[in-house]
């Protein structure tokens, strides 16, 4: 755990299962109304796939009550997008920071967001996608428009749950279809029966994902998968 001068917790940071295995960096970005404590039983069940990882859970920017979230998504006054960029700016740093002090760099980071954590992940990803090779996002949507210009070069893992209420899994389709259409590598999985939460069965999914990826090579893109 880190904490700013006055004490306030930057990240939670769960040290390797194995010493033995590859060393990664597992970078945990939560919903909001959530905390790293809370969190943490998601990081664990990712660390048990990659038992060599270092796993941070990072603290999310404002305080809501005792939890906090990421940025302020309403848009009345016109500066939701500043807001936002602001926010993957400063959480873009904080990875930097992280990878320097624990040796490893941006190939061997993954980062794993949930709802509004899962969006800002994908915004640090276009952000600067040079900084993670993979991104996990769980009921994630974009907050705007993937422009014909851009190019992500960081592998893009998207899965939804069917019943999600909080953020419709047409918001996944959309980022899909937008990521899909600038070419980058993305792979979307529609889960039948799940709504908002990320259980064992969403961990298994999103860590075969990541381990087809760095170990056996991804299966062509296409439609996205129903499960």
């Amino acid at each position: 755990m880190s904490d700013t001068p006055d004490s306030e917790q930057l990240w939670l940071e769960l040290p390797p299962i194995s010493p033995k295995a590859p060393p990664r960096l597992l970078i945990f970005i939560h919903p909001a109304g959530s905390s790293p404590e809370a969190f943490a039983p998601v990081a664990i069940a990712w660390q048990l796939k990659f038992p060599g990882a270092t796993g941070i859970v990072l603290q999310g920017l404002r305080h809501v009550g005792r939890h906090t979230d990421w940025f302020d998504a309403s848009d009345l006054d016109g500066q939701g997008a500043q807001r936002l960029q602001t926010a993957c700016e400063l959480i873009l740093s904080r990875i930097a920071a992280l990878q320097a002090q624990v040796g490893i760099g941006p190939l061997q980071t993954v980062v794993i967001g949930h709802g509004q954590g899962a969006t800002i992940a994908l915004e640090c990803a276009r952000l600067q996608p040079g900084a993670m090779s993979i991104v996990a996002a769980y009921g994630a949507r974009l907050m705007k428009p993937i422009a014909p210009q851009e190019r992500l070069s960081t592998v893009i893992h998207l899965m939804h749950g069917e019943f999600d209420s909080i953020v419709p899994v047409v918001y996944g389709m959309r980022a899909y279809r937008g990521l899909l259409a600038v070419g980058a590598d993305v792979t979307l999985d529609v889960v039948e029966g799940e709504a908002h939460v990320i259980g064992q069965n969403m961990v298994n999914l999103g860590t075969t994902r990541v381990m087809q990826t760095l170990f056996r090579g991804r299966r062509a893109r296409g439609r996205p998968t129903i499960h």
